[in-house]
C-alpha cells in the first residue's frame, strides 16, 4: 500500500494535471490533521507527498536490485559450489578408478613376478641338477683317467726300480766312467762360455773342474764328483772336501744316487753339496751366479763365508726343494708334451702315407683300364697288393 493509501489520501488519477482540470471545493482538509485549507496548500502537500512515494519507490526498487544482485550472487556462488562438488566427486571418482586400476596391474605385475621367480628357481634347480650330474661325470672321468695314470705311473716306477737295482747291482769298474762322462758333457753344454774339464783316471783331484768366467776373466771355481754305488759312505764328501780346498775351489757339489740316511735330493755335509743326479744342474747355475755376483762385489773372506752359508741354508730349505721339484714336473711335463706331438705327427705321417699309395694304386688302375681300351698291347693287370 502507498504512502497516500496508508494516509488516506484521495489519489488523482494524475497529480501532475493542472487544478483547475477537476472539480474542487472552495476548501481542501490536510491528510494530516483533517483541517481545512486552501487548494493551493493542499495541492502543494499532495506535490510533496507524490514526491516522497516517488523517492521511497526509487529506494525500494534500488533495495530490490540489490537484494536481487544479492540473492544472484549467493545462487551463483552455491552454482559454482555445486559444480566444484560434482568436479570434486567426479575427480575423487576417477581418482578411485586409477587407483584400482593401478592396484589391478601391481597385484598382475607381481603375480607375474612370482611366476617369473618360480620359474627361474625351477630351471635354477634344473640346472644345478645337471650340473651336479655333469660334475658327477667329470669326477667320474677324471678318477678314471687318475686311475689310467697311477697304472701307467706304476708300470714306469716299476721298471725304473726295475733298472735302478740293475745298475745298483753293477760294480764301480762295470760302469766306468759313464756317470762322470754325462756330467762333463751336461755341465759342458749348459755353460759353453766357462772352462770346463775332466780329470784323467788315476790322477787325484775331482772328476770335473768348472771354472766360471765373466767378461774372458776367472771369477771362481766349482768342482764336482760323481759317484754311482749301492750305498753310501763319508769317505765321498772327506775326498772331493780336501779337492775342493786343493783346487781353492768356491763350492763342491757331490753327484749321488744314495744320500745319507735321512736326506733326501739335496744335502750339505762338511761344506759339500750332496745332491741327486737330476738336481746338479740346477744347483750348478745357482753356484755360478753366486760365484759371479760375489767376484763382482769384491766382498771379503767373512761376507763370502757368510753368504756361502745363507745360500747353502737355502738350498737345503723346504722352499728350494719345492721350487727344484716344481721345476722338474714341468721339464717332465713338456718331455710328455713333445712325445705326444711326436706321436701325433708319426700317426699323421703313416695316415699321408697311406693316402699317397691309394692314390698310387688308382693311378695305376686307371692307365691299366686305359691301355686296355685302346689296345696298346701287353698291359699286364696291376698288382693287387700295389700300394
Amino acid at each position: 500500500m502507498s504512502l497516500l493509501q496508508r494516509h488516506a489520501v484521495p489519489v488523482f488519477d494524475n497529480p501532475s494535471e493542472p487544478a483547475d482540470a477537476h472539480p474542487h471545493t472552495a476548501e481542501e482538509r490536510c491528510p494530516w490533521c483533517d483541517q481545512s485549507i486552501p487548494h493551493e496548500k493542499f495541492s502543494a502537500i499532495r506535490d510533496r507527498i507524490a514526491q516522497k512515494e516517488r523517492e521511497q519507490h526509487a529506494l525500494m526498487t534500488a533495495r530490490l536490485k540489490e537484494e536481487f544482485a544479492r540473492e544472484k550472487a549467493d545462487l551463483a556462488a552455491k552454482v559454482q559450489e555445486e559444480a566444484k562438488r560434482a568436479a570434486e566427486a567426479a575427480m575423487a571418482a576417477r581418482l578411485e578408478a586409477a587407483e584400482a586400476e593401478v592396484t589391478a596391474r601391481l597385484k598382475a605385475a607381481d603375480e607375474a613376478r612370482l611366476a617369473a621367480e618360480a620359474s627361474r628357481q625351477a630351471a635354477e634347480a634344473t640346472l644345478n641338477q645337471q650340473r651336479e650330474l655333469l660334475e658327477q661325470e667329470k669326477t667320474v672321468a677324471v678318477l678314471a683317467e687318475q686311475a689310467k695314470a697311477f697304472e701307467e705311473r706304476q708300470k714306469l716306477m716299476e721298471k725304473l726300480a726295475l733298472l735302478q737295482k740293475q745298475i745298483e747291482n753293477k760294480t764301480a769298474q762295470e760302469i766306468g766312467e759313464g756317470p762322470e762322462a754325462d756330467l762333463f758333457e751336461l755341465l759342458r753344454e749348459a755353460f759353453e762360455g766357462d772352462r770346463i774339464r775332466r780329470v784323467a783316471k788315476g790322477l787325484s783331484g775331482a772328476d770335473v773342474i768348472h771354472e766360471v768366467v765373466r767378461n774372458g776373466q776367472v771369477c771362481g771355481k766349482i768342482v764336482y764328483d760323481s759317484k754311482s754305488r749301492n750305498a753310501w759312505k763319508n769317505d765321498f764328501v772327506t775326498k772331493l772336501r780336501a779337492d775342493q780346498l786343493a783346487e781353492r775351489a768356491e763350492h763342491a757339489i757331490l753327484s749321488c744316487n744314495k744320500l745319507p740316511q735321512g736326506a733326501q735330493q739335496i744335502h750339505v755335509q762338511d761344506g759339500v753339496i750332496v745332491a741327486h743326479p737330476q738336481r746338479v744342474l740346477v744347483l750348478a747355475q745357482i753356484l755360478r751366479r753366486h760365484v759371479i755376483e760375489t767376484h763382482e762385489l769384491r766382498v771379503g773372506n767373512d761376507q763370502r763365508d757368510e753368504k756361502t752359508a745363507e745360500l747353502y741354508a737355502f738350498i737345503t730349505s723346504d722352499r728350494c726343494k719345492q721350487l727344484l721339484e716344481h721345476i722338474a714336473l714341468q721339464a717332465q711335463r713338456m718331455l710328455e708334451l713333445e712325445a705326444s706331438e711326436e706321436r701325433a705327427h708319426r700317426m699323421t705321417w703313416e695316415k699321408r702315407g697311406k693316402l699317397i699309395r691309394s692314390v698310387q694304386k688308382v693311378h695305376s688302375d686307371l692307365c691299366f683300364e686305359i691301355e686296355r681300351v685302346i689296345g696298346t698291347g701287353e698291359a699286364n693287370e696291376p698288382d693287387a697288393d700295389e700300394g
